[in-house]
C-alpha cells in the first residue's frame, strides 16, 4: 500500500508540470509550489509510516488475544472435565460415607429379644378362706390351669468408647417386679409392655464398670437358686470390677423412696451391698465361689410390699385400722459355690446356697410357746447338660428350704413355692434345643408351704406342686 502511494504521488508531481506548461507557454511553473507538493508528500509518506506500524501491533496484539483465547477454551474444557469427574468422586466418597456410617451405627446398636409361650398347671392345697356364699374353711383351692406368654426386647448402644446405654422392654401383669409374663385371658384384651431395665454402663477402667439406672442383677448367683427372681431389674447405683479370678459388686438400691408430714416415719428403704468371689480355673474344671453381704435399711415396722403382700414374711399389725408392717430387719450374709466338671460334651455341676439374716428376731408363735427364729435358707442342686446350642439338652434337680424370715421374700423366685417364704421342696428341671435360639423347657416343682408355723390344729403345712412346658425363642 505504501508503494501504491509513492507512485501516486510523483506521477501527480510530474504530471502538473507539464500540464502547467502546455496551459501556459507564456509562464514558468513556481518553484514554492513544486516545494510545498514535496513537503505534503514527505508528510503523507510518514503517516503511512505510522498506520502500517500500528497494523502491525494491532496483529501481534490480535495473535496473543487468540492465542490466549485458545488457551482460556482449552483450560475451561479442562475444567468442565475436572468439574465432571469431581462430581461423581464426591457422589462414589458420599455413598461410601453413608455405608461407613450405617455400618458405624450398626456396629454400636445391638438389637435383641425373646418370645416364652407357657402352659401352666397349679395344685395348691391350701385351704380357701371362708366366705358368706362358700362357709366352709376346708374348701380346697381349685387347680389352676393357664396359657401365658412373656415378650422381651432391648436394645444396647455403644455411645461412646467406655459408655453403654441399655434399654428394655417387657409384658407384664400390673408392674410385676418378679414376672413378665401375662396370662391369656380378659376377652382379648391388649396386654401391658412395661421398662424392663434402662442404665448406663460406664467402663472406667479395664477392670471396673460403674451402672446405674434401672438394671440387671449386678452379682453372681448359682444356678438355679430361688434366693433372688431372675426377673428383679434393681434400681439406683453399682460398682462392678472382674480381674483376674476375681469379681464382685458394690451396689445401694432404692426399694421405697418415700415422703410425708414431720410427724410422720419419712425413712426411704433401701438395700445396700456388697459381694466378693473367684472364677478358679483347675484344668478343664472351673470352681467359682463367692461372698454375698447385702442390708435393708428402714424396713422394720414399715411396709415396702408389691402389691401390699408380706410373702411370708413375719407381720404384726399396727394403728388403727391395722396394717401389717415387718416384724424384722434383713441383713443378710450369702455364701455359695457352683462346681462345674466336663463329662465328655457335656457340662455336669453342682451348686450349694446359703444365707441368714442376722436381723430375724426370736419370736412366739401361736400355739406354741417357746419363742422361735426362722433366719436360714439353704440350697443345693445339680445340672447335667446345658440347653444352648443346636441339639444339646439338659437335665437338672434341686432342693431348697427358706425359712420364714430368712430372706426379704420381695426378691425370691415367684415360681419357687408360689413366690412366699417359709416353704421347702424340690424342683425337676429338663431342657432341649432343636436348633439354636430356640429352646423346650419342662420344670416340676414339688413343694410344701407354711412349713415352719403351725395353726391351733399342730399343723399348717400344705402341698404346692407346679408344672410349666415352656416354648422359648430368641434374637
Amino acid at each position: 500500500m505504501k508503494n501504491l502511494l509513492i507512485a501516486s504521488a510523483v506521477a501527480v508531481a510530474l504530471y502538473m508540470p507539464v500540464g502547467a506548461q502546455a496551459a501556459a507557454s507564456a509562464s514558468a511553473a513556481s518553484a514554492n509550489d513544486l516545494a510545498q507538493i514535496r513537503e505534503q508528500l514527505q508528510g503523507l509518506m510518514q503517516r503511512v509510516d505510522k498506520l502500517e506500524q500500528e497494523n502491525t501491533s494491532l496483529k501481534s496484539e490480535n495473535e496473543s488475544l487468540k492465542s490466549q483465547a485458545e488457551k482460556v477454551e482449552a483450560q475451561t474444557d479442562y475444567l468442565k472435565a475436572e468439574t465432571k469427574g469431581l462430581r461423581k468422586d464426591s457422589a462414589t466418597l458420599a455413598a461410601d460415607a453413608a455405608k461407613v456410617k450405617g455400618a458405624d451405627w450398626a456396629g454400636k446398636v445391638a438389637v435383641k429379644g425373646d418370645l416364652r409361650y407357657r402352659y401352666e398347671m397349679i395344685k395348691d392345697d391350701t385351704r380357701a378362706a371362708p366366705t358368706t356364699a362358700v362357709p366352709n374353711p376346708q374348701l380346697s383351692t381349685a387347680d389352676r390351669y393357664r396359657d401365658r406368654i412373656r415378650a422381651r426386647i432391648a436394645v444396647d448402644v455403644k455411645a461412646t468408647d467406655t459408655i453403654t446405654l441399655g434399654f428394655g422392654l417387657t409384658t407384664t401383669e400390673a408392674s410385676d417386679p418378679r414376672s413378665g409374663n401375662q396370662t391369656l385371658t380378659g376377652v382379648f384384651s391388649k396386654k401391658a409392655l412395661d421398662l424392663d431395665y434402662a442404665f448406663f454402663d460406664w467402663k472406667f477402667t479395664s477392670w471396673g464398670d460403674l451402672v446405674g439406672g434401672k438394671m440387671k442383677q449386678p452379682f453372681f448367683k448359682p444356678a438355679q437358686s430361688a434366693f433372688w427372681d431372675n426377673d428383679i431389674t434393681p434400681e439406683g447405683l453399682a460398682f462392678v470390677f472382674s480381674r483376674g479370678v476375681l469379681f464382685g459388686s458394690a451396689y445401694n438400691f432404692w426399694l421405697n423412696e418415700v415422703s410425708g408430714a414431720e410427724s410422720t416415719v419419712t425413712a426411704d428403704a433401701s438395700v445396700a451391698g456388697l459381694q466378693i468371689g473367684a472364677k478358679l480355673p483347675l484344668g478343664k474344671t472351673s470352681l467359682t465361689f463367692a461372698a454375698h453381704y447385702y442390708d435393708l435399711s428402714a424396713v422394720k415396722g414399715r411396709a415396702p410390699f408389691y402389691n401390699a403382700n408380706a410373702n411370708g414374711n413375719t407381720t404384726v399389725n399396727v394403728g388403727t385400722p391395722a396394717t401389717a408392717v415387718l416384724a424384722n430387719d434383713f441383713e443378710v450374709i450369702d455364701g455359695s459355690a457352683e462346681l462345674t466338671i466336663p463329662v465328655g460334651a457335656y457340662p455336669l455341676a453342682f451348686w450349694v446356697d446359703y444365707a441368714r439374716n442376722l436381723e430375724a428376731e426370736e419370736r412366739v408363735y401361736a400355739p406354741a410357746t417357746t419363742p422361735e427364729k426362722f433366719d436360714t435358707a439353704w440350697a443345693a442342686g445339680i445340672l447335667f447338660g446345658k440347653a444352648s446350642a443346636a441339639k444339646t439338652w439338659e437335665l437338672g434337680a434341686s432342693y431348697q428350704k427358706l425359712e420364714k424370715d430368712a430372706l426379704f421374700a420381695q426378691f425370691i423366685d415367684s415360681d419357687f413355692g408360689g413366690g412366699v417364704s417359709d416353704v421347702q421342696g424340690l424342683k425337676l428341671v429338663a431342657g432341649y434345643a432343636p436348633k439354636a435360639n430356640w429352646t423346650l423347657n419342662a420344670t416340676y416343682f414339688i413343694n410344701d408351704r407354711n412349713v415352719d408355723v403351725v395353726n391351733a390344729a399342730g399343723k399348717n403345712e400344705v402341698g404346692y406342686d407346679r408344672a410349666q412346658v415352656d416354648f422359648n425363642v430368641k434374637f
